[in-house]
């Protein structure tokens, strides 16, 4: 137990590091604001606004997604997946970001964690992300041989 914690704690602390940059950087490329706050809403201003990818969802998932990635259980996985969505939930609930911005945070978290991930697991040959093409969404694996 005290190895796994530590390890959760680590890839935790390693994601926000490898993550948090580049999430930065996305909140002034977008330019997109809160609700409410300006009349261009969630529309993208690059460089006019620093909403357009909500920090709480970033920093709120990582912990649940990187604790998903050090657990071997099925069941504690689909519970750290679906506890990494809470921080978004809440910050739709109290209308402080749009869809698109807490998605984009938790996305982020998402591409940080499996980057640490990978350097843990370099042998793998496949992978798992989300897609978005035509106004669809969806989730695409990747087998390299």
């Amino acid at each position: 137990m005290i190895n796994a914690t530590g390890e959760w704690g680590e890839r935790s602390i390693r994601a926000i590091i490898v993550g948090t940059p580049p999430m930065l950087l996305m909140q002034n490329v977008t330019g997109a604001s809160r609700p409410g706050e300006t009349s261009a809403n969630s529309k993208w201003k690059f460089f006019q606004d620093d909403n357009g990818v909500s920090g709480h969802s970033f920093m709120g998932a990582i912990p649940f997604l990187a604790a998903a990635k050090v657990t071997d259980r099925p069941l504690l996985k689909v519970l750290f997946y679906a506890g990494s969505t809470l921080a978004p939930l809440s910050r739709l609930n109290d209308n402080r970001h749009y869809p698109s911005q807490a998605f984009l945070g938790w996305y982020m978290a998402w591409v940080a964690t499996n980057a640490v991930d990978a350097t843990q697991h370099a042998d793998s040959n496949w992978r798992m992300f989300p897609l978005s093409w035509g106004g669809n969404t969806g989730i695409g694996f990747e087998y390299n041989w």
